[in-house]
């Protein structure tokens, strides 16, 4: 869904550093206006509760309570970027996992072990698939994952200083963030995805430094995994063809498994069906349905108004390029990375059988980066 306003102060509190634990239970958040004045926020046991008058007077989740939950997620999120065992380490040289123990390098992010292997005599460290950056993976996979969280790269860059004396500037997160998708997005997994039988596209308007771009997106109602996106121009006939040939290469959407598509009024959908190749079985196509029932398409223009939303701190996307790495992305951390109510906490790569845990921006990577030299190696 749409970030709520309360939800969205939360971030700006959490990104600010004014949460303050004093136990596993009990913290106290800074208030928005005066940071003076100091917020308890509880749980009972069953639910959080706020000393604020906003949650006395709605019972709701108030922006301390979402500022504690973006705390609780971020420290959650840390110690699953811890490195693999070592004994598992292998020389990226040779291959051999016999190393010893060379030094222990004390970088601008921290200690980092430095180990030789005792066959080829070539000295490494576990990065984890950020070979070659002098951040800590955990740095770096912490700051993709606040920006798709909803934090904009100076607000990043701030919490890094702020909570870990780590001056990291906000041009070095849009490069993290440049490299790392393309790599998840060229070797992540992707195999063939388990759909419902119904599918479900959209299209929104963004606007980036002033330019409106059009966003599409494919969804799967049943897994809720976001099967495909496509940034144009336009709202043209070719733009929706290429967004289900798309999802065609990615799913097995029109071969048996997928008989409905549901769509708005837009008549491009309509038209690419009918230029759509390879498709083996008839489509039913739903248009223009109403806002209730079980054909509705609420589900899709709800993910379409969080992705608009999110956008408004991309400035640094300005370009049509820029627009299309921020939506692989986005994709990537929806896919994998962000359970879902509906699907009991999993994710919608778990549910389409594509991963069997949720997954980190560090396991994503780590992964992509395995698969990168597996194809290196098959090269002649």
């Amino acid at each position: 869904m749409v970030l709520s306003r309360r939800e969205q102060k939360g971030i700006n509190l959490f990104s600010e550093n004014r949460v303050q634990e004093l136990s596993q239970s009990k913290f106290l958040v800074h208030s928005e206006s005066f940071a003076s004045v100091l917020y308890e926020v509880n749980w009972t046991g069953k639910k959080w509760t706020c000393t604020c008058a906003d949650f006395n007077r709605n019972q709701k989740s108030c922006k301390h309570i979402h500022a504690v939950s973006y705390y609780l997620s971020v420290k959650a999120f840390i110690p699953a970027l811890k490195p693999d065992n070592e004994a598992k380490l292998s020389c990226p040289r040779c291959g051999s996992s016999e190393k010893t123990l060379h030094c222990i390098r004390i970088n601008k992010s921290g200690p980092v072990k430095r180990y030789r292997c005792k066959h080829c005599k070539k000295t490494y460290s576990n990065r984890n698939g950020f070979e070659g950056m002098k951040n800590q993976a955990k740095i770096i996979a912490t700051a993709i994952d606040l920006f798709y969280k909803g934090l904009s790269l100076r607000k990043i860059s701030e919490h890094f200083e702020t909570l870990y004396s780590t001056k990291i500037s906000y041009t070095t997160i849009f490069y993290w963030l440049s490299k790392y998708v393309e790599l998840v997005e060229k070797f992540a997994p992707n195999g063939p995805m388990t759909t419902g039988e119904r599918l479900a596209a959209d299209e929104t308007m963004i606007k980036l430094r002033g330019r409106h771009l059009v966003l599409w997106g494919l969804l799967d109602r049943e897994t809720k995994i976001l099967v495909a996106e496509h940034i144009s121009a336009r709202r043209s006939t070719e733009d929706a063809v290429v967004l289900l040939e798309k999802g065609q290469s990615k799913t097995k959407p029109f071969q048996g498994q997928v008989s409905e598509l549901i769509t708005d009024g837009l008549n491009s959908y309509a038209e690419a069906l009918k230029l759509s190749k390879n498709r083996t079985v008839p489509l039913i196509h739903i248009q223009g349905p109403g806002l209730t029932g079980i054909k509705s398409n609420n589900e899709m223009e709800r993910l379409m108004g969080t992705v608009k939303e999110r956008t408004k701190l991309t400035k640094h996307f300005n370009s049509e390029t820029g627009a299309q790495l921020f939506s692989k992305g986005f994709r990537q951390y929806y896919n994998n990375c962000r359970g879902h109510m509906a699907l009991g906490g999993n994710t919608p790569a778990q549910a389409a059988g594509l991963t069997d845990k949720k997954l980190t921006w560090i396991d994503l990577i780590s992964k992509a980066q395995e698969k990168y030299k597996q194809s290196l190696s098959r090269l002649p």
